[in-house]
């Protein structure tokens, strides 16, 4: 089985999560996408939002501990969630090692949507979530974030 690691983010703005409709799969996701050459998860959540919506974000960290930082070694800000996940290609299925980051945009939160994946995009309340069309995991992280972000 191919492993690849993946970045997200679900980006939180105003009280609402930002859910892109893609194109292929016909259901709602947060940006995200394959780590490339020389990138860590969380430069492929930053990269892959920019690219899917336009909007540079800055990474919260979900995690409650003090950071470990040293001259050699650093602790990252923590993702939302890690998670091991099957997804079915045409070349057999593949375990995505997903990292998926709470994040807010760095400037108003408007968007401009890459057409090539997605077919547009909803800034969605808490509510109006728990009716999209989506995977049960997605609906899941992103239901997560909003309680996260009562501590931002």
């Amino acid at each position: 089985m191919k492993r690849c690691i993946v970045g997200g983010c679900v980006v939180l703005h105003n009280g609402h999560i930002l859910m892109l409709k893609h194109k292929k799969l016909g259901v709602w996701l947060y940006p995200g996408g394959h780590l490339e050459q020389n990138e860590t998860p969380i430069d492929t959540a930053l990269r892959e939002t920019f690219e899917e919506t336009g909007l540079k974000v800055r990474i919260l960290d979900a995690g409650k501990n003090k950071k470990i930082k040293d001259k050699v070694a650093w602790e990252p800000p923590s993702p939302l969630t890690i998670m091991l996940e099957r997804v079915p290609y045409k070349d057999g299925t593949h375990l995505h090692f997903d990292l998926v980051y709470l994040a807010v945009p760095k400037g108003s939160g408007k968007v401009k949507v890459q057409r090539k994946e997605s077919e547009g995009f909803r800034w969605l309340t808490k509510k109006e979530l728990a009716a999209i069309n989506t995977y049960k995991n997605v609906r899941e992280v992103a239901m997560r974030a909003f309680d996260y972000a009562k501590a931002f």
